[in-house]
């Protein structure tokens, strides 16, 4: 008696049974052989899974732990929220740009070519 290995029992739909049968005997490899291996890739897979959640868990919490502490250095007290209308609500990267008339082009749709705004280029 090998002590180690041991024997499993399981059910199985009998399509299932049958085709697979059908396919190692065509294939002349064992029942044990094929669930052996298949047991081995998918635990092997499970593993590299798990090492990428673990090491996309440790990113994110990195991240969350990153963004808690850059907000707690530009927070403002609760009792004073910004609004529009005070200072520090924009940072001025943020501020709206006010449109000028030479934002607009007086396009001429009819010129399919485009090349009326040539012009403009100089």
């Amino acid at each position: 008696m090998n002590t180690n290995s041991s024997s499993i029992t399981f059910y199985c739909p009998n399509h299932l049974k049958t085709s697979f049968d059908d396919l190692i005997k065509f294939k002349r490899i064992s029942r044990t052989s094929i669930i052996n291996t298949l047991m081995e890739q998918w635990l092997r897979s499970e593993h590299q899974q798990l090492k990428e959640d673990d090491k996309l868990q440790s990113l994110l919490n990195d991240v969350k732990l990153r963004s808690h502490k850059n907000k707690s250095f530009r927070t403002q007290p609760s009792s004073k929220r910004p609004t529009p209308s005070t200072d520090g609500y924009f940072d001025d990267d943020d501020k709206p740009m006010i449109p000028l008339k030479s934002d607009y082009h007086n396009d001429d749709w009819s010129d399919v070519s485009g090349l009326g705004r040539l012009g403009e280029l100089k």
